[in-house]
């Protein structure tokens, strides 16, 4: 039953580890906890219980971005998903709650803060929810590294409605200790617990320790330079990004800072930019990533240690979501410690204003302190990156791992070469298709389109065309004038007829800036299998 709905709303042929047995959970009635990495599918955990119940699904999401990409991606699939927050305009917040009356939609997702705004909370008690699943449940909990108040209002709004739904926490960051917050500020009702897939071996996690500024920066040149596809550099401050991304533009990158200091109009337009493959790195502080739904970015760079194993996985995380090989690069510097205690001193001196007592603010400090010093243990030390992660959010796994995993810079011993891909394209060697690939061809055979099967996957667009052409080249067959019109062809041979196709850059210089890569690509492998 549930794999037959799996694939009738989702395109899936079967589920990823450890999301069947929570699907399972919520679907017979019992409350949820989740615990599942970045990339690990736990918002499918949500969105396929949703359009098994009967009445509507409420999804608790933090970010404004995160609704929007999800719920685009529902209806790409022909889900009735919508979304409630201060991006649309009030005569469409009530179309949109008309609708949800009626009926009409299956999934809504709202912000926390929504749920106690005067103009909704009155339509949220008379709402038949069978379902609510809190997003990020993390915040909830003081002693996350995310801590938002208005998630503690949560229980509050569950109490006034007329049937208490089933209700389902989600985290890819939660210690135990977090875990057990979330379930007693959610009032969770003996809930099934599970901890599942942290171990991501598609991921490769490589360490460089006691860096120099100027090191830092050069390594991050060389490490973009060394690999293809969409990155994150991830620094301490918003003054760094920006003299970051000024360095990698000087260096021929393509790239844009982006941070808290920015107007929001700004922020989005940068945001959306890099999601749409206008360029390809961008340089941010940890304002960017929570609801970034980008699947193909093939690595994340730290310039400047993280302030808890948390946050670090949070973001290195967003690597490879994909499932193809993708790395989590760690620059350390001496001075990351010092400023991220002096983050923590100026923390203090805040919830101090805010009113809390001295022996709080002590004990939340005390937490971050200790937290701290994980992280740096994680930073200098020369035993398994990978099995330290899973200890540290207590994966069963753990117990059983062997200390090599054969995946991170200790156990490979590896110290300046990041390991390049085989041609450059998504680390897809030529004749070998990987399930990426192949899940893009399935849809496309489908007839889906190519904008369609991105939004479906949170893949660019481009990432979705070297998808078909990876398999065009290893083979598979394509009908390439759906792809790419006769005259864009007669345009693209006529320029390989004068400077060769021994390159791709000289082709693209002399035609029209409309025609792609990866049109070219298709084109130059036309010309070789003779067609």
């Amino acid at each position: 039953m549930l794999e037959k709905n799996l694939e009738k709303y989702f395109n899936f042929n079967g589920f990823r580890p450890g999301q069947k047995e929570i699907v399972e959970a919520i679907t017979s009635g019992r409350d949820t906890v989740a615990l599942m990495p970045t990339g690990g599918g736990k918002s499918l955990c949500y969105q396929l219980p949703a359009v098994i119940f009967e009445n509507l699904t409420v999804v608790v999401s933090p970010l404004i971005a995160l609704m929007k990409d999800q719920v685009d991606a529902m209806r790409a699939r022909n889900i009735p998903a919508t979304f409630i927050n201060s991006s649309i305009p009030p005569a469409e917040a009530g179309r949109r709650i008309a609708g949800i009356k009626s009926g009409e939609t299956k999934i809504l997702y709202v912000a926390p803060e929504r749920l106690a705004a005067p103009s909704f909370a009155p339509v949220f008690s008379g709402l038949n929810i069978d379902f609510l699943a809190v997003d990020e449940a993390h915040c909830v909990s003081q002693w996350g590294h995310d801590f938002r108040p208005d998630y503690l209002n949560i229980r509050s709004h569950i109490k006034l409605l007329k049937k208490r739904p089933i209700v389902a926490a989600f985290t890819a960051t939660a210690t135990p200790e977090v875990k057990d917050d979330i379930i007693t500020r959610l009032e969770l009702r003996d809930p099934e617990v599970f901890i599942r897939g942290f171990d991501r071996p598609n991921l490769k996690f490589l360490v460089q320790k006691d860096l120099k500024t100027k090191e830092r920066y050069a390594e991050i040149l060389r490490i973009i330079k060394s690999l293809s596809g969409s990155g994150v550099v991830y620094a301490l401050t918003r003054k760094e990004t920006e003299i970051i991304a000024g360095y990698l533009r000087e260096n021929g990158v393509k790239t844009s800072a982006y941070h808290a200091g920015m107007a929001p109009a700004m922020r989005e337009k940068i945001q959306n930019d890099f999601m749409e493959d206008k360029f390809r790195v961008i340089v941010a502080t940890i304002a960017f990533g929570m609801g970034v739904d980008k699947s193909d970015i093939r690595y994340v760079i730290h310039a400047g240690m993280p302030g808890s194993l948390e946050g670090y996985y949070q973001e290195a995380g967003r690597a490879g979501r994909d499932g193809e090989k993708a790395y989590c690069v760690l620059l350390h510097s001496k001075k990351d410690t010092n400023t991220h205690k002096f983050f923590i001193r100026m923390n203090d001196d805040e919830m101090r204003k805010q009113g809390k007592s001295w022996l709080e603010a002590r004990k939340i400090s005390g937490i971050k302190y200790d937290r701290l010093e994980r992280m740096e243990e994680y930073a200098v030390s020369r035993k398994c990156r990978r099995k330290m992660i899973l200890e540290y959010f207590s994966d069963p796994e753990a117990k059983s791992h062997s200390g090599n995993c054969k995946g991170c810079d200790v156990c490979l011993n590896w110290k300046r070469d990041t390991e390049k891909h085989k041609n450059g394209q998504n680390g897809t060697e030529r004749g070998f298709i990987t399930a990426t690939v192949k899940e893009t061809v399935r849809l496309y055979q489908q007839d889906y389109d190519i904008f369609r099967i991105a939004k479906m996957r949170g893949l660019g667009v481009s990432t979705v065309m070297n998808h078909l052409v990876d398999w065009y080249e290893a083979g598979g067959e394509l009908e390439i004038d759906n792809l790419v019109s006769p005259l864009e062809q007669s345009q693209i041979l006529e320029a390989i007829a004068k400077v060769g196709m021994q390159k791709l850059g000289p082709i693209k210089q002399i035609l029209p800036e409309e025609i792609s890569y990866e049109k070219i690509k298709l084109v130059t492998a036309k010309v070789r299998r003779g067609r």
